[in-house]
């Protein structure tokens, strides 16, 4: 009797319905699939009957379609770098394409690149064949897409799609972070193919704070360390552990109460991840050698930037806090204090008033007699303006005579007329310029 070792019919079902933990993991799993053949959007729908649709801009040719279908196939390790936009690939193992299973019953799958196209469906049924070596798929004859791309329909869901969870899962995967890739979500009662009406961009919060650029080890372990400005949630805290472009892990490497706001990734493709799900790191001497060199790195160059960071930090917030009781008690000093006046000098200022002098076009006085000649100008100016005054007192008193221009308002002196009565007409205004001193004041408290 010879000795073999057998596949049991059932143990693909078993791997790939107990793998993998959730939906949002089969949804993480497809977005990474699709971000590694260079698709720059991804369009997340989810369904009234909790089926969800994985549609990108990144179809698949005949090549393509058999390297997809070729379980554990090892060519994203070999080829690590993707051909067109030549990204890091996250995939390793060739096994995620069975993960919907932990929560689906069913995959359909149609893809489109040029001319070629072709749309095919797996189920649990598709695994039973499996030991034998290969298992026929039914493809399905439907209308090809309307452009290149490929489209996704997990259905049959066995627990509920928790759109909340599945957003928060999403945004934890590292690809987000990639200039040239986008993620959108929405619900919607019927699909609609590559229909972005009432979708919603999936973005990765931008954390503020002091950045440590990292690169260990020749080049092998690259990266970088942020000191946050603010506290960090529990998934934003520790620093993520990237295994090609896939995070397997966040920690803090034992120091997880002196850098509790220290978030980060780095990447290390020399370790191993877990089987399938990448969820875990295989902890052999190339990551007992990882771990000493991040400790090492924390010790020497990330506590030291944290404690003058934060140094800092504190600096900013108590300027900002001594400028407002400043304005506080300063505004409180104006409002209680009484000003002191004190003149701190003089200035010039002119002023102008306007007085009645004898028109010298209709004066009955000869030019040669002509008192108002400019040797006594400046002494009228003086006399009219006294005259004018007491005149006016003169009219109020009772017994006294009165001089006045033809009955009318003005009084004027008696020097003016020699005896004549003049006509209001012989007088014109006349604008008179003084110069006084100003005292300047100034309020002091």
């Amino acid at each position: 009797m010879t000795i073999a070792l057998k596949v049991h019919p059932s143990f693909f079902k078993e791997f790939a319905t107990k793998t993998w933990v959730s939906p949002a993991d089969v949804i993480k799993e497809l977005i990474e699939n699709a971000f590694d053949e260079d698709a720059t959007r991804v369009l997340i729908t989810i369904l009234r009957d909790n089926s969800i649709s994985i549609e990108d801009n990144a179809g698949m040719d005949e090549r393509e379609i058999q390297k997809f279908l070729l379980l554990g196939s090892p060519h994203k390790k070999v080829d690590s770098i993707s051909p067109k936009l030549k990204r890091v690939r996250t995939g390793r193992y060739g096994t995620g394409r069975l993960s919907f299973l932990t929560s689906f019953e069913k995959m359909k799958i149609r893809t489109r690149k040029g001319n070629y196209h072709k749309s095919f469906l797996i189920d649990t049924k598709s695994l039973d064949a499996l030991f034998t070596g290969k298992s026929n798929l039914h493809e399905i004859r439907e209308t090809r897409l309307s452009r290149d791309g490929t489209e996704i329909i997990v259905s049959d869901p066995k627990s509920f799609v928790d759109e909340l969870r599945l957003i928060k899962e999403i945004r934890k995967l590292a690809v987000l972070r990639h200039p040239l890739f986008e993620v959108y979500i929405k619900k919607s009662a019927k699909f609609k193919e590559w229909s972005f009406s009432d979708a919603e961009l999936i973005g990765v919060p931008e954390i503020q704070g002091h950045r440590i650029p990292l690169g260990l080890d020749k080049g092998n372990i690259v990266g970088e360390i942020t000191v946050a400005r603010r506290p960090l949630t529990e998934d934003e805290r520790g620093i993520a552990v990237m295994v090609g472009g896939h995070i397997v892990m966040r920690t803090l490497f034992g120091f997880d109460s002196k850098i509790p706001r220290v978030t980060g990734f780095v990447r290390c493709d020399s370790l191993t991840s877990r089987f399938a799900d990448k969820s875990a790191i295989i902890e052999d001497k190339e990551f007992e050698r990882f771990s000493n060199l991040m400790k090492k790195f924390i010790v020497d160059t990330v506590i030291p930037s944290l404690t003058l960071y934060e140094d800092v930090l504190v600096t900013r917030e108590e300027s900002k806090i001594y400028k407002q009781i400043d304005k506080v008690l300063g505004q409180a000093v104006i409002e209680t204090l009484e000003p002191y006046e004190e003149i701190e000098g003089y200035e010039i200022v002119e002023t102008k008033n306007i007085v009645s002098k004898p028109s010298s076009k209709s004066s009955s006085i000869p030019a040669e007699d002509n008192l108002f000649d400019k040797s006594i100008d400046d002494e009228y100016k003086d006399i009219t303006q006294n005259e004018f005054k007491r005149s006016g007192d003169t009219v109020s008193e009772k017994g006294r005579s009165q001089q006045t221009l033809g009955g009318g308002d003005n009084t004027v002196p008696n020097y003016l007329y020699s005896g004549q009565t003049t006509d209001s007409e012989n007088y014109e205004n006349v604008t008179v310029t003084t110069q006084i001193r100003k005292p300047l004041i100034k309020k002091t408290f």
